[in-house]
């Protein structure tokens, strides 16, 4: 299964059903957020939420060789550090990339 629209909103709709919520972007980085803390499901504040979608969408910049991973911090949340200018992307190409890249990262660590 390839990235398009239509397979996208497929992926959506399992994952509404698997975590039985009202999928969409933002819960898919929380769900690669997580994923890559390694902390496992648990409460989470809403600042812990808020960086967790800000790590799903950093290590998916990773995969476009935008960002590198760079240690963690003192917390143990991971750190990383721009390779390619993001600033440059544009927000429709943001949001494809980052689309695309968890597409294709759900995919693998779900068996989708």
């Amino acid at each position: 299964m390839t990235y398009n629209e239509e397979n996208w909103d497929r992926m959506v709709l399992e994952l509404s059903k698997r975590f039985k919520v009202t999928a969409d972007f933002d819960f898919m980085l929380f769900l690669i957020g997580i994923q890559e803390l390694g902390q496992g499901m648990r409460a989470y504040s809403r600042q812990e939420k808020m960086d967790l979608i800000n790590l799903g969408k950093c290590t998916l910049l990773c995969h476009d060789g935008y960002l590198e991973p760079d240690g963690c911090d003192d917390e143990g949340w991971p750190k990383f550090k721009e390779i390619k200018p993001i600033k440059n992307l544009t927000p429709s190409l943001t949001n494809y990339l980052l689309k695309k890249s968890a597409f294709e990262y759900l995919k693998q660590q779900l068996n989708l």
